[in-house]
């Protein structure tokens, strides 16, 4: 699957567990937007693990540049920079698990990846032939 493929399908996938949360929480939390501690949420979304489950399945570079286009998203990178981008997200965060914990640890991921994708296309860049490489020994 090319890096264009897999962050549209993260943002699809995103963009329907917010919806499910979206809709569920204010059923199971009386105060909602408050949620008060002990209150149950319910189950999570399957979209949820079928994120983890791309994720895991990912070729490193795939995973490591989606997380790059995540804070590209955030604003903590310009998309100007995106291969030396890479290699301080590979220092940074050395183990697939963590960069995967990481990346799916914020409900707005679907949102800073659309934020992403529009920053590159304004710079027309082609992120399917782009070369992300990591820059430790």
């Amino acid at each position: 699957m090319k890096l264009s493929e897999v962050i549209r399908e993260v943002i699809r996938l995103g963009d329907a567990s917010r919806a499910y949360w979206d809709r569920e929480l204010p059923k199971h939390h009386p105060h909602y937007p408050r949620v008060r501690p002990g209150e149950d949420s319910g189950p999570p979304p399957p979209e949820d693990q079928q994120i983890q489950t791309l994720l895991k399945n990912l070729p490193e570079d795939q995973l490591y540049a989606l997380m790059v286009l995540t804070y590209v998203g955030r604003g903590d990178f310009s998309a100007d920079r995106l291969v030396t981008a890479y290699g301080t997200i590979k220092d940074i965060f050395p183990s697939r698990e963590l960069a995967i914990a990481q990346i799916t640890g914020t409900n707005t991921l679907a949102e800073y990846l659309t934020d992403a994708m529009e920053e590159i296309q304004k710079r027309h860049i082609d992120l399917d032939s782009l070369k992300f490489v990591s820059t430790a020994a």
